[in-house]
């Protein structure tokens, strides 16, 4: 009989990537979450998502017969906001073997595997995405995890049977330091996961430990002070192996690329370096990068509204945010250039609110619209709000809009024919942009 593992938090892009890959590698698979059933999870069939949470999740009636759970993996956050979880506690009272998903990847789905691990503040999605497509392309039949949909695929994952695979690795909670990587790739270093690093240096001390689990290479762009400044003392340090240590800010890249941004240059600048450790010819590498056009939710055009062109965007960073916004006036300097932005997270919020301010009053668009903080993994505690954070910007053209549930009632009547509309964040804008699309098609 095959191992049997429960993913608690299936919804997550993250868990939903994994668990799919472990079925595809012959674990048995179920899952549960609050609401299970999204674009995330469509591959499984309906008696292997569980609605809520139970401890009778750990010993159900799957596929005809009674089988009990070999391996819960979690997602992170529930140990600090629920720990509690009727599945959690009945996992400790089993003895089940309880990891995060994180850890279950880099133990089981990753072993035996030759893995490049993409890292770094800003830029891991894409980045993994185009290395994932440069391998696809070479014939090399990689597995990937990411953190967006991937059109080609319609999923956030690939299952290969070659021996390389590709993952997007994330810092928070130190869920990186699962992974013994091949390849890392480093593409920046800033202050963030405020709630779970205490400052700066923690940060950097986290990618510290990473840099020195990887085998043979690492791969990083030395322009960007904080990426600079691990990387150097990671050199200094006794390791096993011999590790090569590449920047790729260096590289000729002698493309054009479909998606705007000097970032997503440096971003195909590192996927060129991963190709060319592997030994792709490099006039492939080229083509490949030529040829791709983006994954969900990084500069995504969703549609059109009242002639409008609306889109979706995942950065939830200042730097993110200045970033996108300056190469947005850039690809149309002669339209109005709406933003509507959703903090992330209370912490994050608070413990970069200086940075937020000094970027918004700066931004090059029209008109800005800050949405209710999206709480995340967090409770609001009365940390801080986005009414506070527009008061601090002082800037007339930057506006407080409400909850989400009141954002495209006020917004619609803002929205004039030619305008460019961005939706920004980490929580659920992208929802709203797709149901703005969708009243304009009804309409």
């Amino acid at each position: 009989m095959s191992t049997r593992v429960h993913f608690l938090g299936i919804g997550g892009s993250g868990a939903s990537a994994a668990a799919a890959i472990a079925q595809a590698q012959g674990f048995e698979v179920t899952g549960c979450d609050l609401d299970p059933h999204n674009e995330f999870t469509s591959i499984f069939q309906p008696d292997q998502l569980l609605t809520g949470h139970s401890s009778k999740h750990l010993a159900c009636n799957l596929s005809g017969y009674r089988t009990n759970v070999d391996i819960l993996a979690v997602t992170p956050a529930i140990f600090s906001l629920d720990p509690d979880n009727p599945e959690l506690l009945a996992g400790k009272e089993k003895n089940i073997p309880i990891l995060t998903w994180q850890q279950f990847l880099g133990e089981y789905l990753a072993k035996d595997k030759f893995v490049i691990a993409v890292c770094g503040t800003h830029g891991k999605t894409t980045t993994t995405a185009m290395i994932a497509k440069l391998l696809e392309d070479a014939g090399l039949d990689p597995t990937v995890e990411l953190g967006a949909i991937v059109p080609k695929w319609k999923t956030n994952y690939r299952i290969g049977s070659g021996k390389y695979f590709v993952v997007e690795a994330d810092e928070f909670n130190d869920n990186f330091l699962h992974l013994k990587p091949d390849i890392i790739v480093v593409t920046n270093i800033e202050m963030d996961h405020p709630e779970y690093f205490k400052d700066f240096e923690a940060v950097k001390e986290s990618f510290k430990k990473f840099l020195l689990q990887t085998k043979e290479a690492v791969v990083a762009n030395l322009t960007d002070p904080g990426a600079a400044e691990v990387v150097k003392v990671v050199m200094k340090a006794p390791q096993k192996n011999k590790v090569q240590y590449l920047d790729y800010s260096k590289n000729e890249l002698g493309v054009d690329l479909k998606i705007p941004g000097g970032f997503n240059r440096l971003n195909a600048k590192a996927a060129m370096q991963v190709g060319l450790i592997l030994g792709i010819n490099p006039q492939m590498i080229q083509k490949s990068l030529s040829g791709y056009t983006g994954v969900g939710r990084r500069f995504e055009h969703i549609g059109q509204f009242k002639g409008a062109e609306i889109y979706s965007d995942f950065g939830h960073h200042p730097t993110e945010i200045q970033k996108t916004m300056e190469v947005t006036r850039e690809k149309f300097p002669n339209q109005r250039i709406l933003l509507v932005y959703q903090p992330h997270m209370f912490s994050r919020t608070k413990a970069l609110f200086d940075d937020f301010v000094k970027v918004f009053q700066k931004l090059p668009v029209d008109e800005a619209f800050i949405i209710d903080i999206y709480p995340s993994r967090e409770i609001d505690t009365g940390l801080v709000t986005s009414r506070q954070l527009v008061e601090a910007i002082h800037k007339h053209s930057v506006s407080y809009i409400g909850s989400t549930s009141q954002t495209l009632e006020r917004l619609k009547t803002q929205i004039e024919p030619g305008d460019i509309v961005f939706f920004m964040s980490a929580g659920d804008t992208d929802k709203l942009a797709k149901e703005l699309v969708k009243r304009s098609a009804s309409s």
